[in-house]
């Protein structure tokens, strides 16, 4: 595995790890919170007039798949909360 693959995957795990035992106690409030923050990154994806590089384009990216996870997880408790 190079470099960027295990920058990828360290930040993926790390990032759902962070937000995984909130998930379960308050999914809804994890969810605002992932949605903001997917909004900017999203965001600051596409202005990358600074140049991040490839190390900094890899971490942008698994942080984002890393926080669509989440929002996915948390998306899915609270259909459970409804359904249950």
């Amino acid at each position: 595995m190079d470099f960027l693959e295990q920058k990828y995957d360290d930040t993926v795990t790390n990032v759902y790890g962070f937000f995984s035992d909130q998930i379960a106690k308050n999914p809804q409030t994890v969810l605002q919170q992932v949605d903001e923050e997917l909004r900017s990154l999203y965001v600051r994806y596409g202005n990358d007039w600074t140049g991040r590089g490839a190390v900094g384009d890899s971490s942008q990216e698994a942080t984002i798949a890393a926080l669509e996870g989440v929002r996915a997880e948390c998306l899915s408790r609270l259909q459970t909360e409804v359904e249950g």
